[in-house]
């Protein structure tokens, strides 16, 4: 099968399952994404005597149905609470020459500097994109809206599903809303396939900026609803007659949602690995 017909096939797989929208000419669709809330350290297990923790956690009999972290023991993709707890929803362009977004959470904490990132597996998510940053209000709520070229699109080549893998079969990126402190980026030195150090023109050892998570609190985490793609194209905007067609209004001056009354979406189709940090482990 040719390589435009494959691209072809998932973009369409991602326009169905980001619920896209598309303006009045059919151009520039518009994907909406769910994020959820998925580990609670309330269900993490009680351990009174800490000498027995490591046989409580390893054996299969015993195993609790979540880790110390409040997130699901079982393999497979992790379920979304019914209640309404955190959440938040993000649109997006899934083309165009630029990725736009515009994001709001809800039911946050208050007063705590946010991170909505692109995480790439496996842990700890290395070359993740960090697509911007804010304080969430005494209310818990936060926006996060912007734009900025990704040149390969989304999900990134390298990312462990950038191609269908079990359980789920799903490609696409994971977008997460993480603790702003839990984010640690810097220069780090480019690797070839066999894991040296690639030199430039005078010998030395490239560097590339680069993100990573440094820190693991998954309770205060929102996790994608679904995966989504990203195709970065030539200009969709651009109409005969020289208007904007509204593909996407990134929210730069979006008056802030109140939460009182507004409750989280029910969403079933929980595509993606989605095992967090312990996916390879």
């Amino acid at each position: 099968m040719k390589k435009t017909t494959v691209l072809m096939i998932v973009l369409m797989i991602s326009v169905l399952a980001s619920v896209a929208v598309a303006g009045d000419k059919g151009a520039g669709m518009v994907g909406r994404l769910f994020l959820f809330q998925k580990c609670d350290p309330a269900l993490a297990p009680i351990v009174e005597d800490p000498a027995t923790e490591e046989n409580a956690v390893t054996e299969d009999d015993a195993l609790p149905q979540y880790d110390k972290d409040g997130c699901p023991t079982a393999p497979g993709p992790w379920p979304i609470f019914p209640d309404n707890r955190r959440w938040g929803q993000m649109k997006y362009n899934i083309l165009g020459p630029e990725f736009k977004y515009a994001f709001q959470g809800k039911n946050l904490d208050p007063d705590v500097e946010y991170k909505l990132i692109y995480y790439p597996d496996p842990w700890p998510g290395e070359g993740l994109i960090v697509l911007g940053s804010d304080k969430s209000n005494k209310g818990g709520n936060v926006q996060i809206n912007g734009k900025m070229p990704i040149p390969n699109g989304l999900p990134q080549p390298g990312d462990g599903n950038y191609t269908a893998t079990k359980p789920s079969g799903a490609t696409g990126a994971k977008i997460w809303l993480v603790l702003s402190s839990d984010i640690e980026c810097g220069s780090i030195t480019v690797k070839d396939a066999g894991g040296n150090d690639v030199l430039d023109d005078a010998g030395e050892p490239q560097l590339k900026d680069s993100c990573h998570l440094v820190n693991w609190n998954p309770g205060s985490y929102l996790f994608e609803g679904n995966l989504i793609i990203y195709q970065p194209t030539e200009s969709l905007d651009a109409e005969e007659d020289g208007e904007n067609d509204g593909s996407l209004d990134n929210g730069e001056d979006v008056e802030e949602q109140e939460t009182e009354g507004e409750e989280a979406p029910i969403v079933k189709n929980n595509n993606g690995n989605a095992y967090g940090r312990d996916k390879q482990r």
